[in-house]
């Protein structure tokens, strides 16, 4: 696959921030008038130069679109750095442009700059924006000398982890079939719900998420994942312990404090929903609080005046008939349709949260540059560890404790959660990382227009993803870059950049340079 950076066109509008001329690499190893003139790697090699007061830590984010693709390397005595990859996945999304086609040539690039050896692979969750790759790419991934796989909790053979993750994926193949059953005629809400479950399931989008499940779990010959949930002490690698390289597992919550994760029982907190807007379900499988015997004949027991304000012209005009009565019904039925949001886009929702909050939070450590992984976690992930409950807390406005402000104020990387939505960033998370003083990096894995409230069209719902304050404030404090900042190109089409930003400066927040499909960050 053909692949490489030009340079954005001018006068690309950037959102949220003024336009500037971008500086991307070009085609040549040395891009022009990036943040460094330092050169990047030749192709094949892994290890590079250390500059200023970098320690010798790589965080390479590819450009695949709507999804989290990590390679964090590290320079030790070893004769080639360690490596870890955190996540591969990819999804078109709600605007169903999430999906750039690059992943292929990202995991090749993977391949080759690792030279086939990873110390270890970090699985967040299961959605298909952190693990589609692994389906799509599996040959590639079964060639590689794997140390150790990481994967949360939920993953595991735990009784509650495997109920809630089967009840889950029921959940989600009705839902589906639902949709599909709807076709051209589901409306936005329907078509969003729709996307959420695809996500979930990871059909439809080039290899099935239970495909990577099993590549993960099961398709490395002699090599069983370790599952962890917050606060466990983590197996480290081999490469780990000899290279000084540390890791704390913050999230997900223990597996026992479900109501952390926001849904604590799937058959509740979605069939219910999903009863609401299916007549697929016979009355032995229906969720409502009576049988059939008690439903009300609405002819028999209301006559036509019962719809009198939805008559329309026929007020005033004497009894309707029949036919002008269903049709004010069905005007009716229409109206209170409308008043409320659709029962299987709420059932989809719930199961993308219980999902994102299933996310592994993983702290690394190496030379005094601390680095912090949080996947898609959501309220739920982070106030376990940031405010040490047990208890759900909406406004996530608890004290925080003392261990979390130490890590927020020290960090000098963040993934930023969740593609840079603003359900996934607590706002006291941000407020806590800008008192350290302390100069980080940032990088958001993104892309622009694929979720949202009908993509960007009406940001002050804050739904759009990225959400351009949450940016802008993380900007403020820290040297912030997005995956969609550089245009490449796949199969000699080009992709351009969502936000054709230059790469933040070498100010102590790490030095950024960007190659043919990737953004490095050096610390």
């Amino acid at each position: 696959m053909a692949t490489k950076v030009k340079k954005a066109k001018k006068g690309i509008e950037s959102v949220g921030r003024a336009a500037r001329k971008p500086t991307v690499a070009a085609s040549s190893p040395t891009p022009k008038g990036s943040a460094s003139s330092a050169p990047l790697p030749a192709a094949g090699k892994s290890a590079w130069t250390p500059l200023g007061n970098e320690v010798g830590i790589r965080v390479r984010m590819y450009r695949v679109g709507f999804g989290d693709f990590f390679l964090v390397s590290f320079l030790t005595d070893a004769a080639d750095p360690v490596h870890i990859i955190i996540d591969c996945g990819v999804f078109k999304g709600t605007s169903q442009t999430g999906d750039l086609g690059s992943i292929d040539a990202a995991v090749a690039d993977m391949a080759q700059t690792t030279k086939g050896k990873v110390a270890l692979i970090v699985v967040t969750h299961r959605h298909a924006d952190h693990i589609a790759g692994f389906a799509r790419c599996a040959a590639t991934f079964k060639a590689l000398t794997v140390q150790a796989i990481w994967m949360s909790i939920w993953e595991s053979q735990y009784a509650l982890a495997v109920k809630a993750q089967t009840a889950l994926t029921s959940a989600a193949a009705r839902l589906q079939s639902r949709f599909n059953a709807l076709g051209v005629t589901a409306n936005k809400d329907q078509a969003s719900a729709s996307n959420y479950v695809g996500n979930a399931t990871g059909v439809g989008g080039g290899g099935s998420n239970a495909n990577a499940l099993n590549l993960l779990k099961s398709g490395f010959p002699g090599l069983q994942p370790h599952y962890y949930q917050g606060g466990q002490e983590p197996v480290l690698p081999p490469a780990f312990l000899q290279a000084g390289i540390t890791a704390k597992i913050l999230g997900p919550p223990p597996i026992a404090d479900v109501q952390l994760m926001q849904l604590m029982d799937l058959q509740k907190g979605v069939d219910q929903y999903l009863t609401q807007s299916s007549d697929t379900k016979s009355e032995s499988e229906s969720d409502a609080p009576f049988g059939r015997i008690w439903d009300v004949n609405v002819d028999r027991f209301y006559g036509p005046e019962a719809f009198q304000e939805w008559w329309g012209d026929r007020i005033g005009h004497g009894t309707p008939s029949a036919k002008q009565t269903n049709a004010a019904r069905r005007r009716m039925e229409a109206a209170l349709d409308q008043a409320q949001p659709d029962a299987a886009l709420v059932a989809a929702s719930k199961l993308n949260s219980f999902l994102n909050n299933q996310s592994l939070v993983v702290l690394f450590s190496f030379k005094g540059k601390n680095l912090l992984f949080v996947g898609d976690a959501q309220a739920g992930n982070w106030e376990h560890w940031i405010l040490g409950t047990d208890t759900p807390d909406k406004t996530v406005s608890g004290t925080m404790a003392d261990s979390a402000q130490k890590i927020l104020t020290s960090l000098d990387f963040y993934k930023v959660g969740h593609h840079g939505s603003g359900n996934a960033t607590p706002k006291s998370v941000v407020g806590m990382m800008g008192k350290g003083g302390r100069k980080f990096a940032a990088m958001c894995s993104t892309q622009e227009g694929v979720y949202g409230k009908e993509n960007l069209v009406d940001p002050s719902m804050g739904t759009e993803v990225p959400r351009i304050p949450l940016l802008s404030t993380l900007g403020s404090i820290a040297s912030l870059v997005r995956s969609d900042q550089i245009e490449i190109e796949v199969n000699k089409k080009p992709i351009p950049a969502a936000d054709p930003q230059p790469l933040p400066a070498a100010d102590g927040g790490g030095r950024f340079l960007s190659g043919t499909i990737w953004i490095d960050c050096y610390l």
